[in-house]
C-alpha cells in the first residue's frame, strides 16, 4: 500500500524538484514484479547486500522461532537471498541535497508508514530553505 500512496503523490514530489526512491533487499525480479503489479513508475533501488539498511541502522533479524513459520510459506531467504533473515524495519527518510535527514519515520509495525502529507511538508520545508 505504501508504494501505491507514494505513486499517488509522486507528481507532487517531482513538482517540488524532489525525487523518491523505493529501496528494498528483494531480488531484482521480485522487486520488478511488485512494481509491475502496482504499475509504479517510482525509481527502484536494490539493497541486495543490506548495506543501505545497515547504514541507516534499520536492519533486524527475524527471530529463529518465527523463521520456522515463515519457512512453511517460502520464507524471506527465497525473496532476499543475499540478506537472508535480515530485513529492514519499514522506514521513510526525507534527505536534502547535502545528505542531511530532514524528515524520518521508522516503525517496526509495518502497517504504519509516514503520512503522505508529512512527506510533502518535509519537502516543502527543504524547498523553503532554498
Amino acid at each position: 500500500m505504501e508504494l501505491q500512496v507514494l505513486q499517488q503523490i509522486y507528481p507532487a514530489i517531482q513538482a517540488l524538484g524532489a525525487q523518491v526512491f523505493f529501496i528494498g533487499p528483494e531480488t531484482r525480479d521480485n522487486a520488478l514484479k511488485l512494481m509491475d503489479k502496482q504499475k509504479a513508475t517510482i525509481p527502484l533501488l536494490y539493497d541486495l547486500d543490506g548495506s543501505v539498511m545497515e547504514a541507516y541502522k534499520i536492519a533486524f533479524t527475524i527471530p529463529e522461532y518465527l523463521q520456522r513459520g515463515y519457512q512453511m510459506f517460502g520464507g524471506f531467504p527465497d525473496a532476499n537471498p543475499d540478506t537472508g533473515w535480515r530485513l529492514p524495519v519499514p522506514a521513510t527518510f526525507v534527505v536534502d541535497q547535502q545528505g542531511v535527514i530532514r524528515g524520518r519515520y521508522v516503525n517496526a509495525d509495518y502497517t504504519y508508514r509516514m503520512e503522505p502529507a508529512e512527506i510533502l511538508a518535509a519537502l516543502r520545508e527543504i524547498v523553503s530553505r532554498g
